[in-house]
């Protein structure tokens, strides 16, 4: 299963986050505008339609091997 990741070291912070903006899952969680948003792994769906829209190209992803358990161990 793949993952989005926001590498907040590279994230401008944008205050209309385009990454936000795209997620049709709502994945991509902000407290408020000022703040660094962060991926919430049981909404994202891997589809990384994210990544090419960030500015500051903090978006990377992770992959976590489905072992065929009925439990994500995100």
């Amino acid at each position: 299963m793949t993952r989005a990741l926001i590498n907040p070291e590279r994230c401008l912070a944008c205050e209309v986050c385009e990454v936000e903006r795209v997620c049709a899952f709502h994945a991509v969680i902000r407290e408020a505008r000022i703040d660094k948003p962060w991926i919430d792994f049981l909404r994202c769906s891997g589809c990384l339609k994210c990544k090419p829209v960030c500015r500051g190209q903090a978006m990377s992803y992770v992959v976590q091997p489905c072992t065929g358990g009925r439990r994500m161990s995100w």
